[in-house]
């Protein structure tokens, strides 16, 4: 909101609107690339776990569905973003190729929303692959502290 604002009321514009949807189009493919990736990878701890009701997967488990959720929303967004990307470029450009005005202002504001989304699922992402794959503390990037010599 607070960009949209900003691009909005200092009438702001998107230098090179093409390269952007470009991106965000690009972004879309990755994030729905990477849910069905876990979505496969939720499978396997499912078959991992069994018929049993408890698990010792079960906070991986709450890691891979909120992180499912996140490259859900995030695609959708990016869809948003393209479409409105789209219609700017048809509707309100400059002789130069500026995307000015409200479809600018929209597209810098979904486009920054994403861009959030999109550093919070890394880490996330990496966390799930550490826990799921036991990667070693000495390596996983989550211990802090001196490294034991050897």
């Amino acid at each position: 909101m607070v960009v949209f604002l900003l691009m909005w009321l200092r009438k702001g514009h998107l230098a090179a609107p093409g390269a952007l949807l470009t991106g965000v189009a690009l972004l879309a493919g990755g994030m729905l690339s990477a849910f069905t990736h876990l979505s496969t990878l939720r499978l396997k701890v499912k078959e991992w776990s069994g018929a049993s009701e408890t698990s010792r997967y079960e906070v991986e488990k709450g890691m891979l569905d909120e992180t499912a959720a996140h490259l859900l929303t995030g695609s959708l967004l990016c869809a948003f973003d393209v479409a409105s990307l789209v219609v700017g470029m048809n509707v309100s450009v400059t002789k130069e190729g500026h995307l000015f005005g409200f479809w600018a202002a929209l597209s810098a504001a979904i486009s920054s929303y994403v861009l959030v989304i999109f550093v919070l699922l890394v880490p996330r992402l990496y966390s799930a692959y550490v826990e799921i794959n036991d990667v070693s503390p000495e390596l996983n990037g989550f211990v802090s502290g001196p490294r034991k010599r050897r």
